[in-house]
């Protein structure tokens, strides 16, 4: 097998493996946040337990009691993440990006109706953006679920383009091989 038709099947393998993915993460939305929440919930266990190790492996007066409760707390809220919630973790942090961006368009809105008095074009930017970042948090506070879906679709129809990428490298690839031959 030459290096052409190997990768020409490389192609097709990794255009049929992206199609499937695709079409699974679009069909069921919420399984990229849930995917994240299991990723985020083995690192709070690891960070837990790293943090009990590292408290219990030092000298006793050289001990942090903070350090085993920071321990302690991030590997009660590994379990209870994994256990009670498939969600919670990333409706969590879509939560706070969408209290984020509130504070963030408060504070340019205020600055906006400032600078508006020195620069009118700047302040109306301003303002216009703390607009955007305020409507984009009311969404992301009020419906996370919701988000988190979208976010998943958005990712689900990029492995398709990318399916279709592949696919059609095989193809090209395919008709390479028979014209070098």
């Amino acid at each position: 097998m030459n290096n052409i038709s190997s990768a020409k099947y490389f192609s097709l393998f990794s255009g049929i493996i992206f199609l499937i993915v695709g079409i699974y993460v679009i069909v069921n939305p919420l399984f990229i946040a849930g995917t994240i929440n299991i990723i985020l919930c083995v690192l709070l266990l690891i960070e837990g337990i790293s943090q009990i190790s590292a408290y219990l492996s030092e000298k006793k007066e050289g001990r942090s009691i903070w350090r085993l409760i920071e321990g302690v707390l991030s590997v009660a809220a590994g379990i209870y993440f994994a256990v009670k919630d498939s969600l919670g973790l990333s409706v969590a942090f879509i939560v706070a990006a969408g209290i984020w961006l509130l504070l963030i368009g408060i504070s340019r809105v205020f600055m906006g109706m400032r600078v508006v008095k020195f620069e009118k074009n700047i302040g109306q930017r301003l303002i216009f953006i703390a607009i955007i970042d305020l409507l984009l948090g009311i969404i992301l506070v009020i419906n996370p679920v919701f988000v988190a879906g979208y976010i998943s679709v958005l990712f689900g129809v990029s492995l398709i383009v990318q399916a279709v990428v592949a696919i059609f490298r095989f193809f090209r690839l395919n008709r390479m091989e028979r014209k070098l031959k």
